[in-house]
């Protein structure tokens, strides 16, 4: 049984009636737990509880989601929502998405890719991420999520958009900047397709830079919509596309900290726990291959780093091979394997994943890589400067490109950083086949001198 909610004075003003009357909805629903209502209306328990808390008013998505978790009218809610905000009724209620089709004009844009099917944990970061989401009274901050290579941004950020289209009936946008690395353009290009999407005709987009940029953030203004920009590479490939709004909604998903942004709420991903690493293996394989052989699994969670893209590759590969023994396999991982290989089904594998991420880096962090993939447990930059004989300077600034890179995690001391041990290994595999060379003359080469391409079986020169 869930602790007793603190009683409120319904008396006190407007938002403590309201809360009230939240209350007793939930009452006339059966008092289902804040965890039920969660699963329905895809808000965090907390968030939900807090709505009815009386201390303020919670936005208009979290009103709604407590209403419908509820089976309460939606546009009474609604009315009231704004009456207490005091800016009067809306002049177009919402309705759910497929109620107000028009017969005729552009579809509202659905273009978020399938959500992931195979999803664990991550519950601390939906409720942070919900609560950077609602945090702001007036509108809503775009929402970074961040973290290295293989941490699952892409899934995350597919996951909790799916969660909220209800919230946001005009619409979801998506584009992959990723697929537009080094096209100056690619903004301006993407703001059009936007805009397009929305209803505006190609001859009514501006070509002038600042005109086409405000009339899409005026859109995202007045419409509903979530947006999701992914795999952002810096600050000037994402900047114009932002936009703070009280009824739109931006996430973007990042390997940088994008810390040259101003006025975001940035959520960082760590690795899976151990238990939650194997609740995935547990989804992908089966739980009666993990329940017989349960050590073994254990094994095979720890060689993947407890990373969702590689837990995710490797739990398929295993799927696909009912009859093998997971302690076999387990063995095999144990005596080495190619990494690159291995961790490698159809068109998704580590490898591709860490390729953009190592080529965009200078010569000397790449050095720096390669120097922790053969053995160097930690680095500082104290450390490292000594060992390279550079200035410390120069140092954090390798240190910072790596971080960027999503290659280097800072470990519990301050200043010390280490490499993911697979990644580590991918590396230190297929460091013959890189086009880096670790003495003085590579290091002070022009990058752009430097051609790498990915081979069959890694990454060659």
């Amino acid at each position: 049984m869930g602790r007793r909610e603190k009683p409120i004075d319904t008396r006190s003003g407007p938002i403590a009636a309201f809360a009230g009357d939240l209350r007793k909805l939930r009452a006339s629903a059966g008092n289902p737990s804040y965890r039920q209502m969660a699963s329905a209306a895809l808000y965090s328990p907390s968030v939900l509880s807090d709505a009815a808390g009386g201390h303020r008013l919670p936005t208009l998505p979290v009103t709604s989601a407590f209403v419908k978790a509820c089976g309460g009218d939606l546009e009474e809610w609604e009315r009231r929502w704004h009456e207490v905000r005091g800016d009067g009724a809306p002049t177009e209620p919402l309705t759910p998405i497929g109620d107000d089709i028009p017969e005729s004009g552009p579809p509202r844009p659905a273009q978020l890719p399938i959500g992931p099917h195979d999803f664990v944990g991550r519950l601390a970061e939906f409720t942070a991420a919900s609560a950077a989401m609602t945090g702001m009274s007036d509108c809503r901050a775009p929402v970074v999520v961040r973290g290295p290579v293989g941490i699952g941004k892409t899934t995350f950020a597919l996951r909790f958009a799916h969660q909220l289209a209800g919230d946001f009936p005009d619409g979801q946008l998506f584009t992959d900047l990723g697929a537009r690395r080094g096209h100056e353009s690619a903004p301006l290009e993407v703001m059009s397709g936007f805009l397009h999407a929305l209803g505006i005709l190609p001859d009514q987009i501006p070509d002038d830079e600042m005109h086409r940029i405000g009339l899409y953030r005026s859109m995202i203004a007045e419409r509903r919509v979530i947006v999701v920009l992914d795999n952002v590479r810096d600050e000037p490939q994402v900047r114009p596309l932002l936009a703070r709004s009280r009824t739109s909604q931006i996430v973007v998903t990042s390997r940088s900290r994008l810390l040259g942004l101003d006025g975001v709420r940035r959520i960082t991903l760590e690795p899976l726990s151990r238990m939650e690493a194997i609740d995935l293996l547990r989804l992908l394989i089966g739980s009666d291959r993990i329940r017989a052989e349960h050590a073994s699994g254990l094994r095979i969670a720890e060689f993947c780093g407890y990373l969702p893209l590689a837990l995710t590759i490797a739990g398929r590969k295993i799927a696909a091979q009912p009859g093998r023994r997971l302690a076999e396999i387990a063995g095999r991982l144990t005596d080495g394997v190619n990494v690159a290989n291995w961790l490698r089904i159809g068109d998704i594998g580590l490898a591709e994943a860490v390729l953009p991420a190592y080529l965009s880096r200078p010569p000397l962090a790449k050095h720096v890589l390669h120097m922790l993939a053969h053995g160097a447990d930690e680095v500082t930059p104290t450390s490292l400067a000594r060992a390279l004989h550079i200035s410390i300077d120069s140092a954090e600034y390798a240190m910072d490109s790596l971080i960027d890179g999503g290659l280097l995690h800072r470990v519990s001391q301050p200043d010390r950083y280490v490499m993911p041990s697979l990644i580590g290994q991918l590396l230190a595999q297929e460091a013959d086949r890189f086009a880096i060379r670790r003495d003085q003359e590579a290091l002070n080469a022009d990058p752009l001198r430097t051609v790498i391409r990915f081979s069959e079986g890694g990454f060659a020169r």
